[in-house]
């Protein structure tokens, strides 16, 4: 992300310093923010719309055209990935019995690795025809909408005591 800012919308290093740390505490923010709204209104919902907007952001900052409309639409796109993080860690942690949680956790990092290892390996499959590395991280991200859809596969956690003997 830092590159395509720097590459691509040529800001110095200084600027992108500072998109940083203004992105960086808007994502202090999103991260409290995601859970307490979770807390209330429950996991999925708030997973779907934070997935939504993921993913919408990824794919209007890797085709903005510069301007300030890149640099906003680069902090919701970082502050969402960081929310994501909250949301995802919350219900992995509270769909799964204690004595699983571990394993849970850890089956779910692999399957992010996994899927971080595909996903660079499309990209740079699709790089070979399209030669443009904004382009083909904007093919592989399009798929990603449909975690909007598939949280709802999942139970709902948020209202549920997390004590196994009750």
């Amino acid at each position: 992300m830092f590159k395509v800012l720097q590459e691509r919308y040529g800001y110095s290093t200084l600027e992108v310093t500072a998109i940083t740390i203004g992105g960086g505490m808007l994502s202090i923010f999103a991260y409290v923010s995601a859970g307490k709204v979770s807390d209330h209104v429950g996991r999925r919902p708030v997973l779907s719309i934070v997935y939504a907007t993921y993913f919408l952001f990824l794919l209007l900052f890797y085709n903005s055209s510069g301007g300030a409309f890149t640099v906003i639409s680069w902090i919701v796109f970082a502050a969402s990935m960081f929310g994501l993080d909250v949301l995802n860690n919350a219900i992995v942690s509270e769909i799964f019995p204690t004595m699983a949680r571990a394993t849970a956790s850890t089956i779910s990092v692999v399957v992010g690795v996994v899927g971080t290892i595909c996903g660079i390996v499309t990209e740079g499959f699709i790089f070979g025809y399209t030669r443009s590395h904004w382009t083909s991280t904007s093919y592989v991200a399009i798929p990603g909408f449909a975690c909007v859809g598939l949280v709802w596969l999942l139970p709902e956690p948020a209202f549920q005591s997390l004590d196994e003997g009750q």
